[in-house]
């Protein structure tokens, strides 16, 4: 049976926001790694970098040259300090800061070639990220009268996006601010959020269409309502455990200011305030009550394997987390354990719409 043009334009908005959730994770993975590596400041300025649109890959493209073509807001590092040169221009046989001028935003002036690739790569992601999101928010408001639920959402998707983007900004001018990190992180979690809540509902009416709907066994009502607060409570959790989460990380950023990033971390923890040990017991609930959902779900269509999920990303988390606890918080595990919280917050969103939706259907 051919699919109805209904069907089509829903299978589309579908794609662009299964993408735009897919990069948005890979957004959130990418950061991560930023922070990890210390790579924040790799691009000294924003949007640009060192004033080019395609990063220096070499020390010569940020050094003073004889006899060279400058573009007009390209970036060169000269006595420890970042200069901007006014106009295009070409250098004569002397440095003439007739054609410059320092940069003064901040004062941190180091060419890092793998810092800089690893933050280009973080912001070309984001840029990307815009794309599909502008498309799926388009497709939405030509559809207005028929969805206004979707639209608004994704109006505010895009709020959330462009809040991003100047975030990211005055992160950088600020030369890495420490709270203005963690909102930043805290806004791509909120749009991560406001994505897959449209997504869920998209699917839910694409799946109807296209015949594809999951199955729901009748007679489990009480099980159906018991599972939507569940969800709710997990999502309420989750956040608290990732606000505490962000409160360590800064602790251990201070450390690494202090230490040095390759510093030996075996008594770092023991540093660490109280509030870890409160994020690391919180976790426990966590999964507690992640188990008691998964019991909860038994035989309710679709909600089953995302409870199964949840559990199973939360167990990883936990792991991860405890092995971050007692291996002296090695680096490389600290992305992933930031990504799994975000695949958890995803299955935990989409789950809980999904709920929400078979009690208004029921």
């Amino acid at each position: 049976m051919p699919h109805s043009p209904t069907t089509k334009w829903t299978a589309v908005l579908r794609r662009l926001l299964q993408t735009s959730i897919i990069l948005t994770l890979l957004v959130i993975l990418a950061g991560s790694i930023v922070r990890m590596t210390g790579s924040g400041m790799g691009c000294p300025d924003w949007p640009s970098c060192f004033g080019l649109i395609i990063p220096p890959t070499e020390k010569a493209q940020v050094t003073w040259s004889p006899e060279t073509l400058y573009g007009q807001g390209q970036m060169i590092l000269r006595n420890d300090t970042l200069w901007v040169a006014e106009a295009a221009f070409t250098s004569g046989d002397r440095f003439d800061t007739h054609h410059w001028t320092p940069y003064t935003w901040h004062d941190y002036a180091v060419f890092n070639p793998v810092h800089t690739w690893i933050e280009y790569i973080n912001r070309l992601l984001g840029a990307l990220l815009g794309l599909p999101v502008l498309l799926a928010a388009a497709w939405t408001l030509g559809r207005f009268k028929a969805h206004p639920k979707w639209a608004l959402t994704m109006v505010a998707a895009l709020v959330v996006l462009g809040f991003e983007a100047w975030l990211g900004k005055v992160v950088v001018d600020g030369n890495l601010i420490p709270h203005q990190i963690t909102y930043h992180m805290a806004g791509a979690f909120a749009l991560l959020g406001l994505l897959t809540a449209v997504y869920r509902s998209v699917s839910s009416e694409w799946e109807l269409h296209a015949f594809r709907a999951e199955r729901d066994v009748q007679g489990l009502e009480a099980d159906r309502r018991a599972a939507y607060p569940l969800f709710l409570g997990l999502i309420g959790l989750l956040s608290v455990q990732i606000i505490l989460g962000t409160q360590v990380r800064e602790e251990v950023d201070a450390l690494v200011k202090t230490f040095g990033l390759y510093a030996d971390r075996s008594d770092w923890v023991a540093q660490l305030p109280v509030g870890l040990l409160v994020h690391r017991s919180f976790s426990l609930l966590i999964l507690a009550l992640s188990y008691y959902l998964y019991r909860k779900t038994a035989g309710l269509g679709g909600l089953k394997v995302r409870a199964a999920f949840v559990l199973y990303a939360l167990l990883a988390e936990t792991a991860l987390g405890a092995a971050m606890y007692y291996l002296a918080i090695p680096r490389f595990l600290q992305p992933v354990h930031l990504l799994l919280s975000a695949v958890s917050w995803f299955l935990l969103v989409d789950g809980a719409f999904k709920a929400w939706l078979m009690l208004r259907k029921g």
